[in-house]
């Protein structure tokens, strides 16, 4: 490694740290560990410099739950999606003929916003507070949530997904480009959770992990549904064009729904020690040199300047 780009290198990491102390603490606190913010070597590191550098304007059109919806489709038309029943900002401009039914109050523009309308008789006054709270909520703001901000915020009234036999489960795809490294299988969400966590191999093998969820504990009766290589083949296909993306889907116990799109898993956090260990297959599979940041051509000013650094920084460490 040449000594001006090593120099360059370290003027710059102090540069950024001092640029970003507050996210720097954040991620100090909530991992443990410090961030290397020049050249992310780990997963929690590659999703601090995320939300800190690559704007992909993609990245909206995923975390938008409406948005996404038309954007999954036109990749994977196999899969369910949930109908939109009613988009608007008010109580009262809710169709009488929904309230009651099965389907679902949520907000496009982030996470834990979701209220059955068919489990109680919601007054007009607590379905508008509820609005009103979720329109004026930044969900991005203190963790640096970039898409989110971005979002042009509503909420709409979709179909409920219900079971066809047995219980819903979800199950959460670990995606980078077209390889899949972890799967979360999760079920009774409203009573007694529970999670599996599943690592898959390069070949495509998914065995139980060495990692499992640290708050949620597992079910070994719960075997995974026996169709979900298919769901893994189509997170596939929609992690294809990204660097990196969590593929959330829904089975009812006969077929798969999506669920949603996550670009900033947990807020960006991972609590597992491969998302801190850059030697890990979770960690060395996400390749920043296919982010949209790394391949912008139309970046200027610092940016510019500090993409060229890192690009021939990383084309050295890869040679």
């Amino acid at each position: 490694m040449p000594l001006k780009l090593r120099l360059i290198k370290r003027l710059l990491e102090v540069f950024l740290w001092i640029r970003h102390p507050k996210m720097v603490l954040y991620f100090i606190r909530r991992t443990g560990v410090f961030p290397n913010i020049f050249c992310p070597q780990t997963v929690n590191d590659k999703f601090l410099w995320r939300k800190l550098f690559d704007h992909d304007p993609r990245f909206v059109i995923l975390s938008d739950k409406l948005a996404c919806k038309d954007w999954v489709a036109a990749r994977v038309p196999e899969l369910n999606i949930a109908p939109v029943r009613w988009i608007g900002a008010s109580a009262a401009s809710i169709p009488p003929e929904l309230l009651g039914k099965a389907v679902l109050l949520k907000a496009n523009h982030g996470s834990a916003t979701n209220l059955f309308l068919s489990e109680n008789p919601f007054s007009e006054e607590k379905i508008d507070t509820t609005i009103h709270g979720w329109l004026t909520y930044d969900h991005g703001k203190e963790h640096r949530e970039w898409a989110y901000a971005h979002i042009d915020r509503k909420v709409f009234i979709e179909d409920e997904i219900r079971p066809q036999t047995g219980e819903l489960e979800e199950v959460k795809v670990f995606t980078h480009g077209r390889d899949a490294v972890r799967l979360h299988h999760i079920g009774d969400r409203f009573g007694n959770k529970w999670a599996n966590t599943w690592d898959i191999t390069a070949d495509g093998e998914l065995y139980i992990s060495p990692e499992p969820d640290r708050i949620v504990p597992p079910n070994d009766a719960k075997p995974l549904p026996n169709t979900v290589d298919d769901a893994v083949s189509m997170a596939r296909k929609l992690g294809a064009e990204f660097d990196q993306l969590r593929v959330d889907f829904i089975f009812d116990g006969e077929a798969w729904w999506l669920g949603e799109l996550t670009v900033y898993n947990e807020a960006g956090y991972v609590y597992l020690p491969s998302a801190n260990d850059a030697n890990s297959r979770f960690s060395q599979a996400w390749d920043i040199r296919k982010s949209a940041f790394l391949n912008d051509l139309n970046l200027t000013g610092f940016r510019r300047f500090y993409a060229s650094i890192l690009k021939q920084y990383l084309e050295r460490a890869s040679s």
